[in-house]
């Protein structure tokens, strides 16, 4: 084979080397305008060993933890999340390389680092935020504009627990336990008891009694096809089967303990209704946490984690929550209908706290197409005495009785019933007002009380504007949360996990608002 060999280049040879120089400090080729130098003004100061163990080990590929977590903690800042993508910035990104000091941490060294964060992100999180609301942005903490949202959990739809469901299988198996026992009794002489409940632990000892019989009897022990039980068996295993149904059903009413379902993926997430379609407001069944931040001139300074669905009942601890974590209770807080409840009412003229959160018909008061609904107590006129005049005329001031009953906290709450003297009787518009045989009126004068005082405190021009900017600040969060930073799904599973996550992202949420407000401040420098 004849091989042709080339002695002339058709061809010009180029050089592709590049040239080495002295390293440089990085910081040299960051622009001056980048959000790094805003980050770096913000937790100036701040001592990051104090949330996790920054003293290194042995091993010559550890890093120092407080570095790891104040790059982590701009990486949050510019919405990644993702532990692989944090480290490939640490190799390729001259920011994250200053940051890191050119350690180029991997991945595993972050999630080593994230998991002493669960324990410290409350810390973390209050520490910078009330720095850069209190200290550089000066922001009014009194007033405070609070809401809530609901964020998918890692879990799918069709992994759902409902207690309803197990309760009522558990009722179903108790009613065949007790057959099944009342014939133990009657074929083989026990004297088992007959109840209304039973427990795991009682069928097991039942089928411990039922080995040990067949044990000490020498029966055989069969399964499989052509081999024919004994009775004793056969009973044996029915109620192994009760056993293992039973211990099911209890161990997943421990797991949602207060709750009325939980994930089978996520043990912590509650199935809740959310907002699918903008138009129709048609909701679908997730695995969600209910998340809750309060927001000062755009600045979240209170942020929490919640596993029920409802708003109403994570006002008290989220309160308190603030107050533990600054000493004092904010004196404005500003929230929707879902807050105002007769229980948080009470809770904060106990403290000092103006009642500022709307009740459940606060908006309909104002409504043209409600307030054409005549038969609705709430559009019926007063006289001087106080009491209610219905369309036809009638006063409603025969006492009847007084109705009691006990809140979800265990407050009092007296309801006052009302009648016309005549009881309706003669009435042409009653089939049209009312169901029953004449028409009843609660007045709740606590509640109405309230409600007055919130009125009062949302009809000033101050309380104008905060309703206003309730809207604007607290909604306007969210949806840079939801839209802008594109988290409309925890990664992570487990309570204490997924608050980290949720803290990490208001906390870079507000570093984010630092570095607007940093660039507005140079802008109007540059002006001056």
């Amino acid at each position: 084979m004849n091989k042709n060999t080339f002695t002339q280049q058709n061809y010009k040879t180029y050089s592709n080397g590049m040239q080495l120089c002295l390293p440089l400090d990085l910081s040299i080729s960051i622009d001056k305008d980048d959000p790094m130098w805003s980050f770096l003004e913000a937790v100036e100061g701040v001592n990051f060993s104090n949330y996790v163990k920054s003293i290194r080990s042995n091993n010559t590929h550890s890093h120092d933890r407080g570095m790891l977590l104040k790059t982590f903690l701009f990486a949050f800042m510019e919405g990644h999340r993702s532990l692989s993508e944090i480290a490939h910035l640490c190799k390729v990104d001259t920011r994250y390389l200053y940051l890191s000091n050119q350690e180029k941490p991997s991945f595993m060294a972050f999630q080593r680092m994230t998991q002493e964060l669960t324990e410290s992100i409350d810390d973390i999180f209050f520490d910078i935020s009330h720095h850069i609301a209190q200290d550089l942005m000066l922001c009014d903490t009194d007033v405070q504009y609070i809401d809530g949202t609901k964020i998918e959990a890692n879990a799918h739809k069709n992994s759902f627990v409902y207690k309803r469901r197990i309760i009522n299988a558990e009722e179903r198996l108790f009613s065949r336990i007790s057959e099944s026992i009342l014939r133990l009794n009657v074929h083989h002489g026990y004297n088992y008891p007959i109840k209304q409940t039973y427990a795991a632990v009682e069928m097991g000892y039942i089928c411990q009694y039922l080995m040990e019989t067949m044990v000490s009897n020498n029966i055989e022990i069969k399964y499989g096809i052509g081999n024919r039980k004994s009775e004793i068996q056969r009973e044996y295993d029915v109620f192994l089967g009760y056993y293992g149904k039973l211990m099911e059903y209890e161990y997943w009413l421990n797991v949602m303990g207060k709750r009325n379902s939980c994930s089978k993926v996520d043990l912590d997430a509650t199935f809740m209704a959310t907002k699918w379609d903008y138009y129709n407001q048609s909701g679908i069944t997730r695995a969600c946490y209910n998340c809750q931040i309060a927001v000062s001139d755009g600045i979240i300074i209170n942020s929490n984690v919640y596993q029920t669905p409802g708003d109403t009942m994570t006002w008290q601890d989220f309160i308190e929550r603030y107050k533990e974590r600054t000493g004092s209770y904010p004196r404005w807080p500003v929230a929707d209908a879902g807050y105002g409840s007769y229980d948080n009412y009470f809770f904060n003229i106990a403290r000092g706290i103006e009642l500022v959160q709307k009740y459940s018909m606060y908006g309909k008061k104002e409504d043209k197409r409600f307030q054409k609904n005549i038969y609705n107590v709430l559009n019926w006129k007063e006289n001087e005495e106080g009491y209610k005049i219905c369309p036809c005329g009638r006063v409603f001031d025969q006492y009847g009785r007084d109705k009691y009953r006990n809140t979800l906290q265990n407050n009092l709450m007296i309801t006052q019933l009302y009648s016309e003297k005549e009881h309706c009787e003669g009435c042409e518009k009653l089939k049209e007002c009312t169901k029953g045989s004449y028409r009843q009126i609660g007045k709740n004068t606590v509640m109405e009380e309230f409600q007055k005082e919130v009125d009062k405190n949302l009809s000033t021009e101050e309380g104008k504007e905060m309703k206003r900017q309730r809207g604007i600040q607290v909604e306007g969060a969210f949806g840079v949360i939801k839209q802008d930073f594109k988290f409309t799904r925890f990664s992570r599973k487990g309570m204490k996990n997924v608050k980290m996550e949720f803290l990490l992202v208001c906390l870079g949420y507000n570093l984010k608002k630092y570095h607007l407000f940093r660039q507005r401040q140079s802008k109007q420098t540059v002006k001056a």
